[in-house]
């Protein structure tokens, strides 16, 4: 009949069609892993550049109350934050050197101390042990004796040895160090300035960069609210449970007449705000000094049973407390966070890890889709 085709000509070329789209469907999470490899190495390769601004952004946000409070009192920004920064760089100064000859004296007890835990562990060796050591001993000696020995030319050998330690280079490294050190935390002070004085300038940036729609700037404006209240409930609540913590070691130590117990509670409080790791370090260090100083395995216990006592209460009492209105995550989330942002930043990882997963945990429960990664890292 006419008007009809055969029916090879009519079958539609769906089934490429569908085969294209599999295809596509099947290399998106293979696109996905290889996005997030590389922005991983982008976070490796620019951490000299990102940590100093991921402080600073944390520092902003835990000052900005403070500074808010000066505005209600009729102190302007461009007035208040160099007032805010300069009391509180005063105070860092004033209590550096208060600790100055505690610290001294922390730092040169180090190596003395090191060697004695190592010659009391040598000397309460069990008598299985010995043998091994006497072997090892009577090799060295002979390798010594050796090394001496004339040949049967005449000739004695000589062994020349560079010395181990050298002053010069040692000075060198250390002023570099101390170079990179100061200009990062100038970099730091100058961004918290700004960030401080700009004030909203910056958020109202990234609004305006999310596009036309209203319901995109809504969603943003929403983000960042959490992400700034979260993030500032728990850097106030982490600063007063190491301000407790610190105290609570000072006082302790000072009571048992542990030696530079100023500096314990300085290191406490630094150490504590890094979960789990922190607290561990704290409880071992401190059995560690009271069987240096006092020599005794009591004094060791008592020293690391005060830090675990402080600890226990600090994970079930305080820390519970403080924290019950800041967005909670659970444990594992947290120890994989340290894990991570610890081999990829090192030490600086570590104590920046919590709140930037609680950032992350903010960004996750506002954007559709994202829900899973919220569940997953909620308590």
């Amino acid at each position: 009949m006419r008007g009809l085709r055969p029916i090879d000509d009519e079958t539609p070329p769906a089934p490429a069609a569908d085969e294209a789209g599999a295809a596509s469907v099947n290399t998106m999470p293979s696109m996905r892993f290889v996005a997030a490899m590389v922005g991983v190495a982008v976070l490796w390769w620019a951490q000299s550049l990102l940590i100093p601004v991921v402080l600073a952004i944390l520092a902003s946000y835990a000052l900005e109350p403070a500074v808010k409070w000066l505005a209600s009192i009729h102190v302007r920004r461009a007035f208040g934050v160099p007032l805010l920064l300069v009391v509180l760089l005063a105070s860092a100064t004033l209590g550096i050197y208060a600790l100055r000859g505690e610290a001294v004296a922390f730092t040169e007890r180090l190596p003395g101390a090191a060697h004695s835990i190592a010659q009391a562990i040598r000397s309460r060796t069990p008598d299985t042990f010995r043998p091994v050591a006497r072997v090892q001993q009577a090799a060295s000696e002979l390798e010594k004796a050796t090394a001496v020995a004339p040949k049967p030319d005449g000739i004695t050998q000589v062994r020349v040895e560079e010395p181990t330690f050298k002053l010069k280079n040692w000075l060198w490294q250390g002023s570099f160090s101390a170079l990179e050190t100061t200009s990062q935390a100038v970099a730091i002070l100058c961004i918290v300035y700004a960030l401080l004085v700009g004030g909203d300038l910056y958020k109202r940036k990234i609004v305006r960069m999310v596009g036309p729609s209203l319901a995109n700037k809504r969603l943003t404006v929403e983000i960042l609210a959490e992400i700034e209240r979260q993030i500032e409930r728990f850097l106030w609540a982490r600063a007063w449970i190491s301000a407790i913590v610190g105290v609570a070691i000072w006082l302790s130590f000072r009571m048992m007449q542990l030696e530079e117990p100023g500096v314990w509670g300085v290191l406490a409080a630094l150490l504590f705000t890094v979960p789990l790791v922190g607290p561990s370090i704290v409880c071992i260090g401190a059995a560690l000094a009271g069987f240096v100083q006092f020599d005794s395995f009591s004094m060791a216990a008592a020293a690391g049973g005060v830090a675990l006592t402080i600890t226990t209460l600090e994970a079930y009492l305080l820390t519970p407390l403080l924290m019950s209105r800041v967005g909670e995550m659970n444990a594992v989330a947290i120890f994989v966070s340290l894990m991570f942002w610890g081999w990829l930043w090192g030490v600086w990882g570590l104590l920046l890890a919590v709140p930037i997963t609680a950032a992350i945990k903010a960004v996750c429960e506002r954007v559709e889709g994202w829900g899973a990664m919220a569940e997953l890292l909620k308590d």
